[in-house]
C-alpha cells in the first residue's frame, strides 16, 4: 500500500534543535508503515514558519497551526491525493492534519477528486501513527471542537497574563534597553526594574541628543566611538543600527508605562520605573513626525524647500509640482513630446488646488529655483556667515527662559494641584448622579459649571511646560548649534555657487550641491512661510525655538 507520511508542530520553536516533537511523529509513523508492509511515498512536514498565502493574514509570516489550510506541506499532500496514487495518509494524530473546519474542507475535496481518479479501487483511508483508522467523514466535527478549543486554551492563556500584570508584573522578558527583569519567588511573572545608572544614562541620552537636532546617524557614532554596549540582538551585522535608535525612540514604556497587547487587540499596562519625561518623549515624538514629512526617499529630484513651505493664506502645506516635458503640435497638427534637459520645478498650495472653488489670494504656486535661491542665499548671509550674531540670539533667548524657570516650576505645580481639583469635583458629581443624589438637570448644570475650569487649566498646564520645555531645549542645542555653524562654513566654499554656475554643472554634481544645501536648509529652518505678495519668512529652529526670524524682500 502506497502512503504518504505528514507530520506537524504549532510553532517553529517547537522544531529547533533539541526538541524531540517533530523526530517522534517521524518515528512513530514510520514504526507502523515498517510493521505493515506499506511503501512511503513522501514524507511531508510542516515545522517551519512561512507567506501565507490565503486570508488570514496573507502576505505576512506565520506559524504551522493547524488552523491554516496553505501550509506547504499540507498542500504538497493535497497534491499527491488528487493524483489518486496513494492509498492511505498517515499522520501522527488527527489534529497534525487540521484544527479547523476550513482545512477539513480542503482535504475532503481532495480526497474527493483522488477517489474520482482511482477507476473503483478502494477509497483513500486516512490512517493516525497507532494504525486506527480516522473516520474522514467526521474529521469536520472534530476540527470544529478542536477549534473552538484553541480559542478556550487562549483565552485562559490571555486571563493569566491579565491577572500577572494587574499584579504588577511582566509576564514575559523585558527586553529594553535601560530595564532589567528580575524573578520573585512563588510568583508569577517578572518584576521591571531599572538597569545599571550607566545603561539608563544611555538611553535618556539618545533622547536628549535626538531632540537636540542630533540625527540618528550621528548618535549612533557617538555611542560606537564611546563603547556603549547595546543590549541583546544577538549575532547582529552592526551595532547601533538606526533601526535600533529608532526602536528606543520609539517606545513609550520608558515614560513609565509598560503595555501589554494581546492578539486580540486588547491592552494591558503596568506602571514601571520612568527614565524619560513625558514632555521629553512628546518632543521626540514630535521631531520623528517631522522627519517623516520631510522625508524624499519618493521624490524624482532634489528640491532645497521640499516639506519645509507653508502657504502664509492658507496654512496648508506646499506641495512640489515638477515640469519635465514640452510638447510641439507639428504642422500635420500631430503633438509631440520632448524631454527636458533641466525639469522646472514649482512649489504649489495643496488646499488652493484641490479646492479652486474657493476664494484663495493669488498665485498660490511659486517658482522652485528662484524660491530656492532667494532662501539659500539668506540662510548663507545671514546665518552661516554670522555664526557669533546667531550665538548671542540663542544666548538671549537662553537666559530669557531661563529667568522665566525660576519660578515656572512652581507654577506648573500649582496649575496641575487645580486641575486636579477641577478633575475630582467633576467625578465626585458623576458618581453621586450614578447613585440617584443628582437629577440628570443638576448634573449637567454642575458639569457646565467646571467646564471652563477645566478647559482653562488644561491649557494653562500645557502652556507651562512647552515654556519649560524650550528652556531644556535651547541648553541642549546650543552646543550642537555651534559645533553645526563651523561644520557649515567648511562646507560653503564646495557648494555656494551661483544659480549660473549651478546649471552648467554636470547632473550628478548638481544634485549632490544641493543636497548639501538640502541638508543644512533643514537643520536651520523649522519652517519657510510664503504670502501671495511673495513675501517670505523663515523659522529657524537651531535651539529647538523659534527664537530666529528673519524677513525676505520676496522670491
Amino acid at each position: 500500500m502506497n502512503v504518504v507520511q505528514y507530520a506537524r508542530v504549532s510553532q517553529e520553536e517547537q522544531a529547533a534543535e533539541g526538541k524531540a516533537s517533530i523526530d517522534q511523529q517521524l518515528a512513530d509513523m514510520q514504526a507502523l508503515c515498517d510493521r505493515n508492509g506499506w511503501s512511503v511515498l513522501r514524507v511531508l512536514r510542516d515545522c517551519e514558519n512561512y507567506v501565507a498565502t490565503q486570508s488570514p493574514k496573507k502576505g505576512k509570516v506565520v506559524n504551522p497551526s493547524g488552523e491554516r489550510a496553505d501550509r506547504p506541506g499540507l498542500l504538497g499532500m493535497f497534491d499527491l491525493i488528487r493524483t489518486g496514487e496513494l492509498d492511505a495518509v498517515v499522520c501522527w494524530r488527527d489534529d497534525r492534519l487540521m484544527r479547523h473546519p476550513r482545512v477539513a474542507v480542503a482535504l475532503e475535496d481532495a480526497l474527493d477528486i483522488g477517489d474520482a481518479r482511482r477507476n473503483g479501487r478502494d477509497k483513500i483511508r486516512v490512517f493516525d501513527a497507532t494504525g486506527t483508522p480516522i473516520d474522514r467523514f467526521t474529521l469536520s466535527i472534530k476540527a470544529t471542537i478542536w477549534r473552538e478549543e484553541n480559542r478556550r486554551r487562549a483565552e485562559r492563556v490571555e486571563m493569566g497574563k491579565v491577572a500577572t500584570l494587574r499584579e504588577g508584573r511582566w509576564p514575559g522578558s523585558y527586553d529594553r534597553l535601560g530595564y532589567v527583569t528580575t524573578r520573585e519567588p512563588g510568583k508569577r511573572g517578572r518584576l521591571i526594574q531599572l538597569a545599571a545608572d550607566d545603561e539608563v544614562q544611555t538611553v535618556r541620552e539618545i533622547f536628549e541628543w535626538y531632540a537636540a537636532g542630533i540625527s540618528r546617524a550621528d548618535i549612533r557614532m557617538r555611542l560606537i566611538a564611546r563603547g556603549t554596549e547595546q543590549k541583546g540582538q544577538p549575532g547582529r551585522l552592526h551595532d547601533w543600527s538606526p533601526e535600533v535608535i529608532m526602536a528606543i525612540l520609539r517606545c513609550e514604556g520608558y515614560t513609565g508605562e509598560a503595555k501589554w497587547t494581546f492578539g486580540t487587540g486588547r491592552e494591558c499596562a503596568i506602571q514601571i520605573p520612568p527614565i524619560i519625561e513625558p514632555e521629553l518623549f512628546a518632543r521626540v515624538r514630535k521631531r520623528i513626525s517631522r522627519n517623516k514629512v520631510l522625508s524624499t526617499r519618493r521624490a524624482a529630484g532634489v528640491y532645497l524647500l521640499q516639506g519645509l513651505l507653508e502657504c502664509g493664506e492658507c496654512r496648508s502645506r506646499l506641495s512640489v509640482s515638477v515640469k519635465r516635458y514640452d510638447y510641439w503640435r507639428k504642422s500635420s497638427g500631430a503633438v509631440r513630446r520632448y524631454e527636458k534637459r533641466d525639469p522646472i520645478h514649482r512649489y504649489v498650495c495643496h488646499t488652493a488646488k484641490l479646492h479652486s472653488h474657493e476664494l484663495h489670494p493669488r498665485p498660490y504656486n511659486f517658482s522652485g529655483p528662484a524660491l530656492d535661491w532667494e532662501v539659500w542665499r539668506h540662510v548663507v548671509d545671514q546665518g552661516i556667515k554670522r555664526p557669533e550674531t546667531i550665538r548671542l540670539q540663542i544666548l538671549a533667548r537662553q537666559k530669557q527662559l531661563q529667568e522665566q524657570d525660576a519660578c515656572i516650576e512652581g507654577d506648573i505645580a500649582h496649575a496641575a494641584r487645580k486641575l486636579a481639583e477641577v478633575e475630582a469635583s467633576r467625578a465626585f458629581f458623576q458618581r453621586q448622579a450614578a447613585r440617584g443624589k443628582l437629577t440628570e438637570r443638576e448634573f449637567d448644570a454642575r458639569m457646565e459649571e467646571t467646564e471652563a475650569d477645566l478647559e482653562y487649566w488644561s491649557e494653562e498646564l500645557v502652556r507651562l511646560r512647552d515654556l519649560r520645555d524650550n528652556a531644556a531645549t535651547v541648553q541642549a542645542g546650543l552646543d550642537y548649534a555651534t559645533e553645526l555653524l563651523a561644520s557649515m562654513r567648511l562646507r560653503l566654499s564646495e557648494i555656494d555657487q551661483t544659480s549660473q554656475e549651478l546649471r552648467q554643472l554636470p547632473p550628478e554634481r548638481r544634485n549632490w550641491v544641493l543636497r548639501e544645501r538640502q541638508v543644512i536648509i533643514r537643520a536651520l529652518c523649522e519652517k519657510v512661510i510664503v504670502w501671495a505678495d511673495k513675501s517670505v519668512r523663515i523659522e529657524g529652529v537651531l535651539d529647538g525655538s523659534e527664537a530666529q526670524r528673519f524677513e525676505l524682500g520676496g522670491s
